[in-house]
């Protein structure tokens, strides 16, 4: 597919449409190259009339807040799309709330709060909008995004629409069985009436607790992996007892706050992150015979 092509179709769209589009400002470690186009759809139609005239033909991916992803130096050979202020909202009735994929989380659980909505609150610990949040299924202190979601819409690549209903998402640990074919455009999620002065309570513990345990105002992607399913031990805690702790590649390193969070310290490439991470699962295995699985999202060419 042409240039040219997307030059036509850029006159059948609302939306924004561009080239060459720098993707380090895209996500939290401030690190990536170019992806060939980017597309913000206005509304719904619009990215229909996308996805139908693109016909599949170049790759897509469809970035958030960018918190749990690490694109590569040499950029993304495809569409990146990003959801504007159109698919950012929140209705709430009774005990349901439908939201839109680009709702930050952080929001979703204050809205619910002053709904006197309970269910939400471990929301406001993980950055990032809900829709990512729901492909990997977020979670912390014993809460996920699971136990709160009814069902969503997703749009697939030929611009058809559908409803999934939670179960028949196949949730699991920081896993989903959404494909990157399916892109959902809207959230239905349930809470249970609490006292709105206890949800804050509840949200507000449960933020100092993070607040405390990890870092804050970094370059960071979040947790870079999973905790391992074969092990009574955490991820940062295989890191730190594998010597891994204070491991630096280039301009990245690991925090000092919470070893499972990369930092960039400025000027650092994927390669860099890459490798630190690859030195980390080697130290990992070689001490504990466990093998780390990403959190964190790579994409981008090699």
């Amino acid at each position: 597919m042409s240039i040219n092509f997307y030059s036509q179709l850029k006159k059948n769209l609302q939306g924004e449409l561009r080239e060459n589009f720098d993707l380090s400002k895209s996500n939290w470690l401030g690190i990536g190259g170019k992806a060939n186009f980017f597309f913000k759809p206005k509304d719904l139609n619009d990215l229909q009339i996308f996805l139908r005239n693109n016909n599949q033909h170049f790759p897509i991916i469809v970035i958030g807040s960018g918190s749990n992803l690490l694109i590569r130096d040499k950029g993304f050979e495809g569409v990146v799309i990003k959801f504007g202020k159109n698919f950012d909202y929140i209705k709430i009735n009774n005990e349901i709330i439908n939201c839109g994929p680009a709702t930050q989380k952080t929001l979703l659980a204050e809205t619910a709060a002053n709904n006197n909505l309970t269910g939400f609150e471990f929301l406001y610990c993980i950055p990032g909008t809900i829709a990512g949040g729901i492909v990997m299924n977020s979670g912390c202190y014993g809460s996920d995004i699971s136990k709160i979601v009814l069902s969503i819409s997703v749009i697939d690549m030929n611009g058809e629409i559908k409803i999934i209903n939670n179960k028949d998402i196949n949730f699991s640990y920081r896993k989903s069985s959404l494909t990157k074919n399916q892109i959902i455009t809207n959230i239905e999620m349930k809470g249970s009436f609490l006292k709105k002065e206890k949800v804050i309570e509840i949200m507000r513990n449960l933020k100092n607790k993070k607040d405390f345990e990890q870092p804050q105002k970094i370059k960071t992607g979040g947790s870079t992996f999973k905790n391992p399913r074969d092990s009574d031990k955490k991820a940062w805690e295989l890191i730190k007892e594998s010597g891994c702790a204070d491991l630096r590649v280039g301009g990245i390193k690991l925090s000092k706050l919470h070893c499972n969070f990369l930092e960039n310290l400025d000027g650092a490439t994927s390669e860099d992150a890459e490798n630190l991470i690859e030195n980390i699962k080697q130290q990992v295995f070689k001490k504990t015979n466990i093998n780390l699985e990403l959190e964190l999202e790579v994409v981008g060419k090699k």
